[in-house]
């Protein structure tokens, strides 16, 4: 039996709800659980996801790309998609930063500092990527 991509969003919300490592919230607007920096709730609208490690305060809902993703493969390599792709792009930025900063202001302490979270965002990735393998 086929399911419709709106069952199946509530089957990947199953999945997030059963992942043993995810943290789950209970509100009265809403239920949500939480892994690595992903966010997926299930209210009175229905179930969305969302990147909080982009947007700041402002959650950013993933793109419809992402969502069919996420109904293909399932949570947990959903998540680690996002993830990776996410990393991807602060490491570009931090490499862009990084090259501004030894061809325009010349701080050492600055540059300094941005190499340090270009590694700490390289590991991540990484991790992430080893994590994916398993």
């Amino acid at each position: 039996m086929l399911l419709s991509p709106l069952d199946r969003l509530y089957e990947i919300w199953e999945e997030a709800c059963d992942d043993s490592k995810a943290i789950k919230m209970v509100t009265e607007k809403e239920e949500s659980v939480f892994y690595k920096g992903i966010k997926i709730i299930n209210d009175s609208e229905g179930v969305k996801i969302y990147n909080t490690k982009k947007g700041a305060l402002d959650y950013k809902e993933i793109d419809y790309n992402d969502y069919i993703y996420f109904l293909d493969k399932g949570f947990r390599s959903g998540v680690y998609y996002i993830l990776k792709r996410t990393y991807k792009e602060q490491i570009d930025a931090i490499n862009i930063k990084i090259q501004s900063e030894v061809n325009q202001r010349n701080n050492k302490k600055h540059y300094d500092y941005l190499k340090l979270k270009r590694d700490n965002i390289i590991n991540k990735y990484t991790k992430i990527i080893k994590q994916e393998k398993l």
